[in-house]
């Protein structure tokens, strides 16, 4: 077999796996319940100093994290099982500290043939790296909002990451207990952690998440 045979093989197998991965097959819907406050709008830190703050996993309506891979219409999932702690300095909101911490095996399209492929070897490799994490370095309040700037930890490799989130304040849920509501979204380039180019799918991935964080 000839060096252009192999390659066009190749080729062809990585469309495949592409199109397997990133088809329309199935449809995940949201959970979410989100809880109402009277008036949405970014707010500062200040009534929460010296406070904890961390997504009830008992309650999976009140927390979530989805994707989407960009340029493939509907190609959409979430990680079901994740870890946000916030922690707010007692004297300055902009010491405050965010860390995430996502079980990539809690992956869900609604295909479980999709799911099984992107957690092997050619995607995640989740037997070598099961967790993504994420800590900040710092958070700065900016016109009405909040960037974080820190470090992405995915697949064994480590890349600085900037994102914008909201801060609603907080509000009494469903169950009557307080809690913090923040949400979000960010950017990642895949390839930078080792991912490999697929012929039509897209680098960027689009991360958004939603959490209703209770008082520790």
């Amino acid at each position: 077999m000839n060096k252009q045979i192999k390659i066009f093989i190749a080729g062809g197998i990585l469309l495949v796996i592409g199109i397997l991965i990133f088809s329309n097959w199935g449809k995940p819907e949201s959970e979410l319940e989100k809880t109402k406050v009277e008036e949405v709008k970014a707010q500062d830190l200040s009534s929460i100093l010296g406070t904890t703050w961390s997504n009830n996993k008992t309650d999976p309506t009140s927390a979530e994290i989805s994707f989407d891979i960009e340029g493939l219409k509907d190609t959409k999932g979430f990680f079901k099982d994740f870890d946000i702690v916030f922690k707010v300095s007692k004297k300055d909101p902009q010491k405050a500290k965010l860390k995430v911490s996502i079980n990539v095996n809690s992956i869900d399209t609604d295909n479980d043939i999709r799911d099984k492929e992107l957690m092997g070897s050619d995607f995640f490799n989740t037997e070598k790296y099961p967790i993504i994490d994420f800590y900040s370095k710092e958070i700065i309040n900016v016109e009405n909002n909040f960037t974080t700037n820190g470090i992405l930890n995915m697949m064994g490799k480590k890349h600085p990451l900037s994102f914008d989130f909201n801060y609603s304040g907080v509000a009494n849920n469903k169950m009557g207990t307080k809690v913090a509501i923040f949400e979000g979204k960010m950017e990642i380039d895949r390839t930078k952690f080792g991912m490999k180019p697929i012929t039509s799918v897209g680098d960027e991935v689009q991360i958004k998440f939603y959490c209703e964080l209770i008082k520790n």
